[in-house]
C-alpha cells in the first residue's frame, strides 16, 4: 500500500508532462530579488516577527482534546539558486544556470498523543517533461517513550559525518561538503528502523537500514543493509564554554554485491568524529572522517568556522581536504561535476568556501551566499579540476 503523499501524487503522467512550465531564467531571478527586497521592508516596517502569521498557516488542524489526531500540519521545503562554476584545467570551461535545487511536500501528523505519522515526497520543478514525482524521502512513524527514547520505522535518514547527519534545511553552506560525498553516501534515505534519545548526559542513535536506492519501499533489505551508530556529548561546562559537543559515528555495511545499488556498494565501514563547539557568536565545527571503501581507503577532514555577524547576518567559512589510497574515486561538487566536460574525479581534493548568509526566519527562510575554490588531482599528480564557483540561493522550508 503506497503512502499517503504518493496517493496524492498519482495523476495521468501524460497529461502533466507537457502542462507544468519551466520557470524562466528571468522570471526565478526576480522572484530571488523580489522576495529580499520584500523581505527586508517587512523587517523594517514592524517590530514583530511578521512571518510567524505566515508559517502558522500550514498547521491545518490542532486539537489537543482529539486523542485520535491532535494536530495534522504540512511540511516541506523549496529551494532555488543562481549558480556560476568555471574549470580552469585546459580546456578551460565555464557554465552558469538558475536552478530549482530541491522541492519536497508532505505533511505530519499527531496521533494518539505520541505517535507522529511523517511522509514527504521529491518533486522535480525541472524534470523538463518527466514526472513531478520522483520519489519518496522521509515517509515514517515514529513514536517516543516516557523517558525520551524515540522509535522510527519507515523511509528516513541515514545520518553520519557532520553534514550527512544535518537536513539540507539548516546547511550553513549551500551544499554538503566533499565528505558528505564521498565518505556519507549522499543519499540522505533509507528504509529502516532507528531508536535515539539521551542517558546519562550521553546522546545514542543507532539504525538498521536497506541500502537500495529505490524510490519508494520495493527495494527494501534485498540488496544488502548497513548499520549506524553515534554517541555524542556536550562538554560544555568542562570547557567553559556555551557548546563543546564531541560525537562517534560509525558506519558498517554488508552488501550482496548486486549491482542495482549503483552508488552504495563500494563501502565496507565508515567513521567520523564531528565537533562543535559555541560561544557567544563564534562557532567552530570540524569533521574528522574515514570510509574504508573497496576500491581505496579516503580520509577526510572539515574545519568551519563561522561568525554571527547581527541577530540574522552570518559570514562563514569552511575548509575541506580529502585523500584517497584509490585511483581517482573521489567526486566534485554537483555543479562542479555537471560542466559540459563530464564527471571530475580524482584522489586528492581540496575546497575552501567563502559565505555569507541571512536568515529572515531563522532556516525557514534564509538567502545564501557562497564563493568557493577547488582543486581535484588525479592519481598521477595532473590537474582535474581546479577553478571558482559562486552559487546565490533562497532556502524556505515549512
Amino acid at each position: 500500500m503506497l503512502p499517503i503523499s504518493v496517493i496524492f501524487l498519482k495523476y495521468d503522467r501524460k497529461m502533466l508532462q507537457n502542462k507544468i512550465p519551466l520557470i524562466s531564467k528571468t522570471k526565478f531571478l526576480s522572484l530571488l530579488i523580489f522576495g529580499c527586497s520584500a523581505s527586508c521592508g517587512l523587517f523594517a516596517q514592524e517590530e514583530s516577527n511578521p512571518y510567524d502569521k505566515i508559517w502558522d498557516k500550514v498547521t491545518l488542524y490542532k486539537n489537543e482534546d482529539n486523542s485520535l489526531i491532535s494536530k495534522f500540519w504540512l511540511t516541506g521545503r523549496l529551494q532555488g539558486e543562481y549558480h556560476s562554476f568555471e574549470n580552469d584545467v585546459a580546456p578551460a570551461i565555464d557554465h552558469d544556470d538558475y536552478d530549482w535545487r530541491r522541492f519536497r511536500f508532505g505533511f505530519k501528523a499527531t496521533l494518539f498523543g505520541d505517535i507522529t505519522l511523517h511522509s514527504e515526497a521529491d518533486l522535480g520543478l525541472e524534470n523538463r517533461g518527466r514526472p513531478l514525482y520522483n520519489d519518496l524521502t522521509d515517509t515514517y512513524i515514529s513514536w517516543s517513550t516516557e523517558n525520551g527514547m524515540k522509535f522510527k520505522l519507515g523511509k528516513q535518514s541515514a545520518p553520519f559525518t557532520l553534514d550527512g547527519s544535518t537536513s539540507s534545511k539548516k546547511l550553513h553552506t549551500l551544499e554538503r561538503s566533499r565528505i558528505a560525498g564521498n565518505i556519507w553516501f549522499g543519499q540522505e534515505y533509507f528504509p529502516g528502523i532507528s531508536v535515539s534519545g539521551s542517558k546519562d548526559e550521553i546522546d545514542y542513535f543507532a539504525g538498521y537500514y536497506s541500502n537500495d536506492n529505490k524510490p519508494e519501499f520495493d527495494g527494501a533489505f534485498k540488496h544488502g543493509q548497513f548499520g549506524i551508530l553515534s554517541f555524542g556529548k556536550d562538554y560544555a561546562a568542562n570547557f567553559n564554554l556555551e557548546k563543546s559537543y564531541l560525537r562517534l559515528d560509525f558506519m558498517f555495511q554488508e552488501d550482496d554485491g548486486n549491482d542495482d545499488v549503483e552508488d552504495f556498494n563500494d563501502w565496507n565501514a565508515a567513521y567520523s568524529f564531528v565537533t562543535k563547539w559555541e560561544n557567544n557568536d563564534w562557532y567552530f565545527w570540524t569533521d574528522l572522517s574515514f570510509a574504508d571503501r573497496k576500491n581505496g581507503d579516503v580520509w577526510g577532514l572539515q574545519l568551519m568556522p563561522f561568525y554571527d555577524i547581527t541577530d540574522k547576518t552570518q559570514v562563514i567559512f569552511c575548509y575541506t581536504h580529502l585523500d584517497s589510497s584509490g585511483d581517482n574515486q573521489l567526486r566534485a561538487s554537483r555543479w562542479e561535476d555537471r560542466l559540459d566536460r563530464g564527471e571530475y574525479r580524482g584522489d586528492d581534493l581540496t575546497e575552501y568556501f567563502f559565505g555569507l548568509n541571512h536568515f529572515f526566519y531563522g532556516h525557514k527562510l534564509k538567502w545564501q551566499n557562497g564563493l568557493q575554490y577547488t582543486q581535484l588531482d588525479e592519481a598521477d599528480g595532473s590537474k582535474e579540476y581546479e577553478g571558482w564557483g559562486f552559487t546565490t540561493a533562497f532556502r524556505i522550508s515549512w
